[in-house]
């Protein structure tokens, strides 16, 4: 298990909120696949799997006030998604 937090996605950049999760708890992803949009006052930006997995719980809501960066927005259990062993 690992944590999913938010990122800095630019020099500055305090907070963002999560607009929307693309996948549900527990849903299988691929590394790279998108799992979550994010804004920040100036852009929609992605979040995606850091790994063949799945989101096993998810800590931040979205439509939820602005997240600051580092704060732990979900739960991702890898190596259970398509193409794990």
């Amino acid at each position: 298990m690992s944590d999913i937090v938010m990122p800095s996605f630019s020099a500055g950049m305090e907070s963002a909120r999560v607009a929307r999760w693309t996948r549900r708890v527990g849903e299988q992803v691929a590394a790279g696949d998108v799992i979550a949009e994010v804004e920040t006052d100036k852009a929609t930006m992605e979040i995606e799997a850091p790994g063949d997995g799945a989101l096993a719980e998810i800590l931040w809501p979205a439509g939820r006030r602005a997240a600051p960066v580092g704060t732990r927005l979900a739960v991702f259990a890898a190596g259970e998604g398509p193409g794990a062993a």
